[in-house]
């Protein structure tokens, strides 16, 4: 067995390269190589997140900016370990978003934390929550009155969550899903009045319910500003996402039909 040499700054792993690939599997290609390969892998995830950065700049990538190097440092530590490519979004929308006249403002640096701390199971439940939102929410509402935001709660019946999860055949949704949503609530994401079950039992907040089931969420504020700048957009107020003239591109997920707003 080849053993295993140093990784990064004098941190040795113990054991065998092939303890090691069966251990992490392609994961392993991070540090059972060569320094020359694992500086290759860091630059391709890096990489993509800066080619998503500058398609969300749009216009704006040849107007004068800057970007706090407090929000350089946080896509540089976490993005070249990052492959799943709905993170490289949000990685690259909080960038983009990061862009400014005299670079003082490093709100994105909370949204970099709120992103590592999520899952990519969390990050696809929170993204397509808000996306269809902004579909069908009332267009005039202002999210920062509880009341009327009360009045904004989505169903999304469960062959769409799972459509836009893209499960494979090793992940059972009735784990993943509760995964999603109740981390989500809990970190303030979505508010903590979500329903989700059975026909039966959403039958009690949405008539229409379809026979297998689905999700009732109520959006934050919270949550409508990271989604918000995940898109790359941090000139609206995260109230403002229904009422704001910003028109939702093509969905980077699967989304299907059959979503609606729960009208009360």
């Amino acid at each position: 067995m080849e053993p295993v040499t140093t990784v990064g700054m004098g941190l040795a792993v113990i054991g065998s390269k092939d303890i090691l690939v069966k251990v992490l599997g392609p994961t392993a290609d991070y540090v059972g190589g060569e320094l020359k390969g694992l500086v290759e892998k860091c630059n391709i995830n890096l990489d993509q997140i800066f080619i998503k950065a500058k398609k969300k700049l749009g216009d704006r990538l040849d107007e004068d900016g800057v970007v706090s190097p407090r929000i350089l440092k946080s896509v540089l530590d976490e993005g070249r370990f990052c492959e799943d490519d709905l993170t490289a979004e949000y990685y690259a929308g909080v960038l983009a978003s990061s862009k400014t006249k005299n670079g003082r403002d490093d709100r994105g640096v909370s949204h970099m934390g709120m992103i590592k701390g999520l899952s990519v199971y969390q990050l696809r439940i929170h993204y397509l929550f808000y996306f269809l939102l902004k579909k069908h929410g009332v267009s005039n509402c202002d999210l920062g009155n509880p009341e009327k935001r009360s009045k904004n709660s989505i169903f999304i019946p469960f062959n769409v969550v799972i459509g836009a999860m893209e499960f494979s055949e090793d992940e059972d949704p009735y784990i993943f899903i509760p995964h999603a949503v109740i981390g989500l609530a809990t970190k303030g994401l979505i508010n903590q009045h979500y329903q989700f079950g059975s026909q039966e039992h959403m039958k009690t907040v949405f008539e229409e319910c379809p026979k297998e089931g689905g999700i009732m969420f109520e959006p934050t504020i919270l949550g409508a500003e990271l989604f918000l700048w995940a898109e790359g957009i941090n000139t609206i107020a995260s109230a403002e996402i229904l009422s704001s003239e910003y028109e939702l591109p093509s969905p980077i997920l699967p989304i299907g039909e059959g979503s609606a707003r729960i009208k009360s």
